[in-house]
């Protein structure tokens, strides 16, 4: 008897040339396309990917928004509700983290339950059903779903191997024979990820940076509105502190120089890091991002404001100068601040009164 053929025995092949990478890619290594990257995320962190993609996507589309917590979910996991929680029309969201694509056996549990619990009087049987998945359904799977009959004799031919645990096959073959299936749809991690694009929350999950530029700063209006009254103020009193003649109103520190120059400047700094906060409040989705940015300035400001200065005008002078020297770390808004909002980032917090400028 011949041996089998074996192959030819090749010495190990020269390891292939890798592409040019430098700086952070040497830290972050081999980049991963948001879907691989989100496949790969564990079952809380998908979790909070289906909150915010629930909220982003579908949040617009229905009246009312539901989830049903726990082992009791009878075959239900998210709900939308073109009216109130739990009246008719809706639709049923069945989210499935597996690592694979979702096979036959998959959705025949899955639907198995639903018509189960609805021709028990449970509930009522969705307008839609989803499957929504990081990998998706196979093609059998697919198949399945798009034939109703087909689908209905697979049910009842794998149900006391697959749902034997809800029934018998034969307390539900009737219900199997007539029932009418709802409309069901495939939602994959790449539509999660394309449903995202435009969302604050999708360079938290996938990078890339911020998903929207920061738009042309405010300019400050000739009328001084009532929320700068703190801030313009202290720099009213900073002034008097400084001038040999009284400046008590702010008419009067714009009729002298450097005071009118200063004020009209500190204004549109202050502008422009109000301008910041709006932009930041768009950009990210944790809400305290901007209020970080604050306490650093004011962490990196706090000694040059306690020092002894010639007047209160030096004070503002010193720590508008410091502010634009201070370092931001690695927050997420480091890139987008310019010299004039660390500068109007100190009037900011004047006007909530956490510096003040006349001792």
């Amino acid at each position: 008897m011949s041996k089998p053929s074996l192959p030819d025995l090749q010495p190990l092949r020269p390891a292939p040339l890798l592409p040019p990478r430098r700086g952070r890619d040497l830290l972050v290594g081999m980049n991963l396309s948001p879907e691989k990257r989100l496949q790969a995320f564990s079952a809380e962190d998908l979790e909070i990917v289906l909150e915010h993609w629930m909220h982003h996507t579908l949040g617009g589309r229905y009246a009312n928004i539901g989830e049903y917590a726990g082992p009791g979910d009878l075959g239900r996991d998210r709900a939308g509700f073109d009216g109130p929680l739990g009246t008719d029309p809706w639709d049923n969201y069945q989210c499935k983290q597996f690592d694979r694509k979702l096979g036959p056996r998959d959705v025949c549990i899955e639907v198995g339950k639903l018509v189960y619990h609805v021709t028990r009087g449970e509930y009522s049987m969705p307008r839609r059903y989803a499957f929504v998945t990081t990998r998706g359904l196979g093609p059998k799977a697919l198949d399945l779903l798009a034939d109703p009959e087909k689908f209905r004799q697979e049910l009842k031919r794998a149900w006391n191997t697959r749902s034997a645990g809800l029934c018998a096959l034969s307390e539900i073959e009737a219900a199997l024979d007539t029932i009418a299936f709802p409309e069901f749809q495939a939602i994959t991690g790449g539509q999660i990820v394309d449903d995202l694009k435009d969302a604050a929350v999708y360079p938290y999950f996938f990078g890339g940076g911020l998903i929207k530029p920061r738009p042309p700063d405010r300019m400050a209006p000739e009328e001084i509105a009532a929320h700068e009254l703190p801030y313009v103020e202290q720099l009213v009193a900073a002034y008097n502190d400084a001038c040999p003649t009284s400046i008590s109103t702010v008419e009067e520190a714009l009729g002298l120089e450097p005071y009118c120059a200063h004020l009209r400047a500190s204004r549109q700094d202050f502008y422009c890091a109000e301008s910041l906060r709006e932009f930041s409040q768009d950009a990210f989705p944790e809400p305290r991002t901007f209020e970080e940015l604050q306490q650093l300035v004011s962490d990196g400001i706090r000694h040059t404001v306690a020092m002894t200065h010639a007047s209160g005008y030096d004070r503002v002078l010193a720590t508008c100068q410091q502010a634009t020297v201070v370092h931001l770390g690695d927050h997420p808004l480091a890139g987008e601040v310019n010299p004039a909002d660390r500068s109007g980032i100190c009037h900011q917090l004047a006007n909530d009164d956490r510096v003040r400028w006349v001792k």
